[in-house]
């Protein structure tokens, strides 16, 4: 044989068969691979894990990114918050500065001395006047302290009572300055904020009260004037919840229904101090909104301003930034994908299936298969120069098993030839020892009845002749006799589950138990033993036999019955091909540790004086079950009853002729 190096692979020359081609024979034979590989769900393909991979790192960035548009949309929403809340406390502050301007005038105007003589000409003189410089004021006027209104800036058609009015009754009643709720103003039909002051007498008594109605529609051009975002609001609503001024689109806007009822605005009606929400506003636009109360001072809020921007401009630019962040995430995320799925075939996939192949070709017994890669520094590289030493040693394995194997088989032939002749030997050797048994046992039944027969014969005849010692002795020899007699008639039974082998066919249980039982007849009644059965199936056995196995395990528990009669009991039940009987007795039981005896042949575990045997019975039980392919076992408790359990071949499982 030569061995010539070729192309880094190995080429090897002989004539006829090579060794390389019997291993492969061997390994085709043997471990038979699939010529193609079995389909494999798409996701356990390499170039799909290595796009998973991929995937798997693209989502921290997505998780980033939402992460950053999160934070952007708080700060959005707290930015918002801010700049509402900056509008609505401006706007607080300038209807602080008016309730105080129109503090000062009325306090101004209640030391004029037409008011206190109630000049009513004068007085309406001047509050016209006041009214063009005053543009905030709704009205200036004056009221008896009926509540009767004798001196008014605007021209009044009708006599107008206010004696109703809380502000009025208020400042007539006290001697204070007194602002009055924000309302609709049923004299102007504007709405206004009601300011009054006493005017009194040196003794102090009140005389008249002069009062301002401040108009709120100063907060409309305020809020145009604010720089507010599209689509934001400004409004003034009352304790009430009633809607006073709103921009833009006050007059439009105004529906009369109260407030409290919308969704998200109950909680301004209740609070005290300033704060922020979320809520739909009338116009159904979801708006983020910030408010602070319009108070009297040292009272509890009248009404509030409230501020709100459109949740879709307050996060317009989050939304914009998102956007244009996902898709970037996106396009980077294609590039890497394609990268991954084009890239990886050409730098990992392909030598991975060159891989693939060469192992394949290997499995199918072609050893001189090598992968033609390159050994490069990376991992794939070192699993070619792996692979490609691999398949050298199972080459040259394969080699010397292929010359071992020829050895081992001449060697394994000789063997065979040698077990096989000891086997027949022995078998030869068994069959002539149970027949040399048989044969004994046979034809030593002939001169020990003889022997049996005329020692009675003596014992009768002389019967009165002999002394006491004589009779006791004859005695004694026809009982051995007896006993030997009852030995070889077991020996012979025993002997005759070897040598006698009938066909095992399909037998009741049933029937045989009813057999066995018909032998027992005379021993049942005599020691008024019951023996009953659960319904018993059909097994597959040599019937003749089955019936001395129920037979002896029946005279068992018979013979070895306690205190009271014998109770026996017989019942099966299936355990997959064969079916498991027990033969259950109430009798003096056995100890643990005498199990394995009692199956032993000629092994006795009393005496024969107190309960006669030759101890051969349980040895044909276990010989006559292992015949049948089944196991016999006992479980017993010492005075508690013994229980034998055996099984044998179901009748529609496979059997054949008896071995």
């Amino acid at each position: 044989m030569e061995i010539t190096p070729q192309n880094g692979s190995e080429r090897i020359e002989k004539s006829g068969p090579s060794p390389q081609a019997e291993a492969a024979a061997v390994v085709t034979s043997t471990s038979a691979p699939p010529s193609e590989p079995p389909a494999s769900p798409w996701w356990s393909q390499l170039r799909y894990r290595l796009l998973v991979l991929v995937m798997m790192a693209i989502v921290p960035a997505v998780l980033l990114v939402l992460y950053l548009a999160f934070q952007q949309r708080q700060a959005a929403f707290t930015e918002s918050q801010t700049d509402n809340l900056r509008v609505a406390r401006v706007a607080a502050n300038i209807q602080k500065e008016h309730i105080e301007a129109a503090r000062q005038l009325l306090l101004t105007l209640a030391q004029l001395r037409q008011l206190r003589r109630e000049e009513a000409v004068a007085c309406e003189e001047l509050f016209t006047n006041l009214l063009p410089l005053h543009k905030v004021y709704a009205n200036i006027g004056a009221i008896d302290p009926a509540g009767q209104l004798f001196a008014s800036g605007l021209a009044l058609t009708n006599v107008v009572n206010l004696g109703d009015e809380p502000f009025f009754r208020r400042a007539r009643e006290g001697s204070r300055f007194v602002v009055g709720g924000y309302q609709m103003d049923r004299l102007t039909g504007k709405p206004t904020v009601n300011m009054a002051y006493p005017v009194r007498r040196k003794q102090g008594e009140v005389v008249a009260v002069v009062y301002a109605a401040v108009d709120l529609s100063w907060f409309t051009p305020f809020a145009g004037r604010s720089d507010l975002k599209e689509g934001a609001t400004l409004t003034v609503v009352n304790r009430r919840g009633e809607l006073l001024v709103r921009y833009p689109d006050a007059g439009k806007q105004r529906i009369h229904r109260s407030l409290a009822e919308e969704p998200g605005f109950e909680k301004i009606l209740t609070s005290k101090t300033e704060g922020s929400g979320r809520a739909r506003g009338l116009d159904g636009v979801d708006r983020l909104y910030a408010f602070t109360p319009l108070s009297r001072p040292g009272s509890v809020p009248d009404a509030w301003v409230i501020v709100g921007i459109p949740a879709k401009t307050a996060f317009a630019s989050t939304r914009l930034m998102l956007v244009a962040n996902l898709f970037f995430l996106a396009f980077v995320s294609v590039a890497a994908l394609a990268a991954a799925w084009y890239g990886g075939d050409f730098f990992v996939v392909r030598q991975v299936k060159t891989l693939v192949a060469a192992t394949l070709k290997l499995g199918k017994g072609e050893l001189r298969t090598r992968t033609g890669l390159k050994y490069s520094a990376g991992e794939l590289g070192q699993l070619a120069r792996a692979f490609d030493h691999m398949a050298d040693s199972i080459e040259q394995q394969w080699i010397q098993r292929q010359r071992a194997e020829s050895d081992l088989k001449a060697l394994n032939e000789g063997l065979e030839q040698r077990v096989a002749d000891r086997t027949l030997e022995l078998r030869r050797s068994n069959e002539e020892l149970e027949q040399f048994a048989y044969v004994a046992s046979h034809d030593l039944q002939e001169p020990l009845r003889m022997i049996t027969n005329y020692l009675q014969l003596l014992r009768q005849r002389y019967e009165g002749r002999l002394d006491s010692n004589a009779q006791e002795f004859i005695g004694f020899a026809v009982d051995g006799a007896v006993r030997m007699q009852r030995l070889i008639a077991d020996l012979l039974a025993y002997s005759r589950v070897g040598t006698q082998r009938n066909v095992f066919e399909a037998t009741s249980a049933e029937d045989v138990l009813r057999r066995a039982l018909a032998n027992l007849t005379v021993a049942i009644n005599e020691g008024g033993a019951q023996v009953t059965n659960d319904p018993l199936p059909s097994v597959q056995g040599d019937g003749g036999q089955l019936v001395q196995l129920f037979q002896n395990l029946i005279a068992n528990g018979i013979k070895f019955h306690g205190a009271s009669p014998a109770r026996i009991h017989v019942r099966a039940e299936r355990r997959g091909a064969d079916w498991e009987f027990s033969v259950r007795d109430n009798g003096i039981g056995i100890a643990e540790q005498d199990f394995g005896r009692i199956f032993v042949i000629f092994q006795r575990l009393h005496g024969r004086e107190k309960y006669p045997g030759t101890g051969i019975g349980l040895s044909v039980c276990k010989k006559i079950v292992e015949r049948h392919g089944g196991i016999i076992r006992v479980e017993s408790t010492p005075g508690q009853g013994t229980t034998f359990i055996f099984t044998l071949p179901a009748a529609d499982s496979e059997a054949g002729a008896g071995s």
